[in-house]
């Protein structure tokens, strides 16, 4: 089938498993060498690097075994079993295959046998001559699991079959470079509005509240400052994309990052309530001109990749169309896509720069500054409280008294030592405060979750919706029954939103119960392989997402609704209103 392949043997070094034939049974005396292959094509499917090709075969090709008979053969009908196995793939999407097959060999007289070798066998297999003979072997042969075309490929026992998803609102979805650079644009402005990302733009705002009053260079370099620190995330979170696979927000997958945020965002509410001065000084610090230009644009910096990193849990709207688009595509396009995402995020804080007059709408400076700032410095501490409820349970315990110790450590650092004081006090004191939050870390963060572990935590399941399973999605295409995947994350505060105020509407719960829906939640708050698996599969990499799966013949054609989607867009799908908008 168009557009299909499978693997040569040998593979070449790229991704993949070699296509496979075995001799399992010969007749007595019967002996098989090795299955010949015919030189495949070089293919490059996944653009990692030079050394990430294979050879393979897009159209018909055979495979030869040489078999040698012993001169006393009875004559008749002799089997050979074997077995075949291979990888059949498409773009990313691969299906196993796997057959036995029954070669029925027949000794017969056929003087004229050679001459019957094709001319790409004598070229490249090495076969070049057939004797003359009284007896030779005619085989024909027959598949356990014969296979006519891709569709008809067999789901193995656990397998999900390829997946041809049907969009609830198309207009949302992108299929070309422009409308994905358009979308990126648009949701990387919006980024600006979710709640992951305020605390830390409010207080990029406040620090141009502070600059209003300074020279218009200064303005422009720290708007700019920021603006990059924004730009190398979101680089770095296109290197991930194109070269290790990751989709939009999996990195708070990983405990270690999530952790480092978690110390990083509390780090900083200590130092907005005053408690120490981050080596990199914050806005409302009185420090001399020549210290805040030195310091001001690394602070600028630090604060957009901070705010960049915040924003990776969040998916507002037109993020996830673009996304879905985007992390198919070669890394110059992801790259691109990803850049645009930055210009949006950023353009605010570019225009409040270069163009100073779009200040003077700014408060001025006052007392209110530090109320403010300590007002944000609670704001962050939410942002700690919900990462923190992230984490696996045995975890919280630990990461809590981990901030303790950073608390502690800061205070000394901050609070028992001055300018005055002897430089060797300075550096006694503030090396007592490392060693602390260094020790501190290492008992919460290693001795702790290690005890906490073997402590079972129980929470409060829903009732009505499963752990995802491959096996369960399988089981209820059989019994012919609607099925609905949320995949959600605790670390997706969006996924939590359509969560409480669209699944758990009254209505679409009483629609999937008069449907007899099974529901399935597909938590990628840790890795979750399966639910990936689905995920790429819908043809997307970013959450919310929800997946409905209709009984009967279109059930492997799913719908599928994507970022902040309504109640009345999943009663489109039960109502049959949305066949004809997504045909």
């Amino acid at each position: 089938d168009r557009g299909w392949h499978i693997y040569g043997n040998p593979k070449g070094p790229g991704p993949g498993l070699p296509t496979i034939l075995e001799v399992t049974s010969l007749p007595e005396g019967v002996r098989a060498d090795p299955a010949r292959f015919l030189p495949a094509e070089k293919l490059i499917e996944l653009d990692f690097g030079p050394d990430e090709w294979v050879w393979a075969y897009k159209k018909k090709t055979s495979i030869y075994v040489r078999l040698s008979t012993p001169g006393n053969l009875s004559s008749g009908s002799h089997q050979v079993q074997l077995l075949f196995r291979t990888l059949v793939c498409r773009e990313g999407l691969c299906m196993p295959y796997k057959t036995d097959l029954a070669a029925t060999l027949t000794i017969v007289g056929s003087p004229e046998a050679a001459g019957a070798i094709p001319l790409q066998v004598r070229k490249n297999i090495g076969l070049t001559h057939v004797a003359k003979s009284k007896a030779t072997l005619a085989p024909s042969f027959s598949a356990s699991t014969p296979l006519q075309s891709i569709k008809e490929l067999p789901i193995q026992p656990g397998e999900i079959p390829e997946l041809n998803p049907r969009p609830v609102l198309p207009s949302l979805e992108v299929g070309g470079m422009v409308k994905a650079a358009l979308f990126a644009l648009l949701a990387g402005f919006i980024l600006n509005f979710m709640p992951c990302v305020l605390p830390v733009v409010s207080l990029k705002v406040l620090g141009f509240v502070q600059q209003a009053q300074e020279s218009g260079r200064r303005v422009a370099f720290m708007g700019l400052s920021f603006a990059a620190g924004i730009f190398s995330v979101f680089l770095v979170l296109a290197a991930l994309a194109s070269f290790a696979g990751y989709g939009w927000g999996e990195l708070f997958q990983k405990q270690s990052f999530l952790i480092a945020m978690i110390g990083l965002v509390f780090a900083m509410s200590l130092s907005l309530f005053g408690v120490f001065q981050l080596p990199i000084p914050h806005f409302a610090t009185s420090r001399t001109e020549a210290s805040a230009q030195r310091h001001g644009y690394l602070e600028s910096f630090y604060k957009g990749t901070l705010a960049t990193f915040l924003a990776t849990p969040c998916s507002g709207p037109l993020l996830g169309g673009a996304l879905a688009w985007t992390l198919r595509q070669p890394p110059i396009q992801i790259f691109t896509v990803f850049s645009c995402l930055g210009l949006g995020m950023a353009a605010p804080y570019v225009v409040m720069s270069l163009f100073p007059n779009t200040l003077k709408w700014l408060p001025r400076p006052g007392n209110w500054l530090i109320h403010f700032e300590r007002l944000m410095g609670f704001a962050l501490l939410a942002t700690v409280i919900y990462l923190l409820a992230v984490l696996p349970g045995h975890m919280t315990v630990g990461v809590i008294l981990f901030c303790f110790f950073l608390a502690i450590g800061f205070y000394i650092w901050g609070k028992m030592t001055t300018l005055s004081d002897s430089t060797r006090r300075r550096i006694i004191v503030r090396l007592a405060a490392v060693i602390i939050m260094v020790v501190g870390g290492w008992v919460s963060l290693d001795i702790v979750p290690s005890v906490a572990r073997n402590v079972e935590f129980v929470s409060e399941k829903s009732q009505q919706w499963e752990p995802y399973a491959d096996a369960k999605l399988l089981e209820a295409a059989r019994e012919n029954r609607w099925v609905v995947v949320d995949f959600t994350a605790d670390w997706c505060p969006n996924c939590l939103l359509v969560e409480k105020t669209v699944l758990q509407n009254r209505t679409v719960v009483e629609t999937f119960r008069e449907h007899d829906a099974l529901l399935l939640k597909a938590d990628l708050t840790t890795e979750n392989p399966p639910a990936k698996r689905l995920l790429q599969n819908m043809g997307s990499r970013s959450i919310p997402f929800l997946a409905l799966f209709p009984p009967g013949e279109h059930f492997w054609q799913p719908y599928f609704l994507r970022d902040l989607y309504r109640v009345k867009d999943v009663l489109r799908v039960f109502e049959g209103s949305t066949d004809s908008k997504s045909s």
